[in-house]
């Protein structure tokens, strides 16, 4: 579970320790702490959690993160981006499948209308769900057992257990917006008595608004999604599928095909730019970053790309000396090369110095035996390679820049200008293959 040496997170952890003795003494339970750095007092933190988890004889991981806001994002966003992806990563080391977070109905009305205010959406204004896969991967749960709990009770508890917590200074710093408005939360539960009630109440009715939605989305987006068809792009929608749904429904589609891909949900703003460039809009080929992503429209289809370098890798020089399988992380691909005596490129060829390059311009190639020559860029576009890709993919030359001969191109294939010939054997087939996580293998 979750420890940040707080009263509420302390409390979890008593309970949850004392509940799994009495019932489940099988049940292993491992506390995790993220050491932020951002408070003086971090350090201190982190040995009171240390001293507390070894006087209960609880095993205790504790992760440092450096926290970095990209742009757009507050540092308290940053924060909980970076923590999540520490626990996750501790969840997984340790074969958790279920990690319990000490989130309670106060934080849960605070949530809400922390939400109301900022203007959220039907599923924002649900609250905190009290299970939900942690993050894409689905394999770790994050659980909130408390989140129908009330802050008293747990007050309660902390002391007839007489329970000892680290107090956060910056939870009374009324510059963040949870803390001003749980300063006024007593005036106005004065006010509206069923406030909190009321709150949860309406979160359970967007709650279900929000999955009859979302049941909604998924079965459009079930009908419009497949899978990219190259090592850089993740997904793809279909265009015109997109088009004939109202802007309501593709902005729920939309939602539903990122989260699935997980990435962050966007902002109202941020999706109605997604929507009027790569839907309503029809020239170009628009590019949008989300959250790690390149989002773009080429020709009848919206893709989630992986975001890649901005640089072009430099040339890369090597001699073949007889491999199969070559793996250049520079270019993030491998080069194939197997026997082909009826097609494939000349021995004599091969044995000449090899360039792996991005393309100059002015190129041509032969795609198929007798057949014409044709501009790269011709020959791209009839083969549906995007323009952004072609620079990410190399050309194979052979011989010095003086004499060099073309002999294959990433995303066309090989180079079919040599006739048959018997006396050229052995002759060789050469392939590249994109990898966006390069395996372990011949690296030059």
């Amino acid at each position: 579970m979750a420890l940040s040496g707080g009263r509420d997170s302390v409390a979890l952890l008593h309970a949850t320790r004392a509940a799994l003795a009495e019932s489940f003494p099988l049940v292993r339970l491992v506390a995790l702490h993220v050491h932020h750095g951002l408070q003086v007092q971090a350090d201190a933190w982190s040995a009171f959690c240390d001293q507390l988890c070894a006087g209960w004889q609880v095993p205790l991981l504790t992760a440092r993160v450096a926290v970095e806001a990209k742009a757009g994002e507050g540092i308290e966003a940053a924060a909980r981006r970076a923590r999540y992806e520490a626990l996750g990563h501790m969840c997984r080391e340790q074969g958790a499948t279920l990690l319990l977070f000490a989130h309670h109905r106060d934080d849960q009305v605070e949530t809400v209308l922390l939400r109301l205010f900022r203007g959220t959406g039907v599923a924002g204004m649900a609250g905190m769900p009290m299970r939900r896969p942690l993050d894409a991967r689905g394999d770790v749960q994050l659980l909130r057992p408390w989140l129908d709990v009330p802050r008293m009770d747990i007050e309660a508890y902390c002391a007839a257990q007489s329970l000892s917590w680290i107090d956060d200074p910056s939870n009374t710093d009324t510059r963040f917006a949870r803390n001003a408005l749980r300063a006024q939360l007593p005036q106005l539960r004065q006010a509206f008595p069923g406030l909190d009630g009321n709150v949860m109440q309406a979160a359970a009715h967007f709650g279900q608004a929000a999955a009859m939605l979302d049941a909604q989305a998924a079965s459009t987006l079930a009908h419009l999604v497949k899978s990219g068809r190259d090592a850089d792009t993740l997904s793809e929608l279909e265009l015109s599928g997109l088009r004939a749904l109202p802007s309501e429904h593709a902005d729920a589609v939309l939602r539903h095909w990122l989260r699935d891909l997980g990435a962050q949900p966007p902002t109202t703003a941020r999706l109605a730019a997604m929507r009027a460039q790569l839907i309503q809009h029809g020239g170009g080929e628009p590019a949008i970053a989300h959250d790690g992503l390149v989002l773009r429209r080429f020709r009848d289809r919206v893709l989630a790309c992986r975001a890649v370098p901005a640089e072009t890798p430099a040339p890369f020089l090597f001699d073949w000396r007889g491999e199969s399988r070559i793996v250049v992380p520079a270019w993030r691909g491998e080069l194939h090369i197997t026997r082909d005596d009826d097609f494939g490129v000349p021995q004599a060829v091969m044995e000449q110095p090899l360039r792996l390059a991005a393309r100059a311009g002015g190129e041509r190639i032969v795609l198929r035996p007798g057949g014409p020559a044709r501009a790269l860029k011709q020959a791209y576009q009839e083969a549906g390679v995007p323009a952004w890709r072609r620079t990410f993919l190399p050309l194979l030359w052979s011989g010095t820049a003086a004499d060099a001969v073309l002999v294959m191109v990433a995303g066309l294939g090989m180079q079919r200008r040599w006739p048959a010939d018997a006396a050229s054997a052995p002759r060789w087939r050469v392939e590249w293959k994109e990898l966006p996580s390069l395996r372990a293998g011949h690296v030059l």
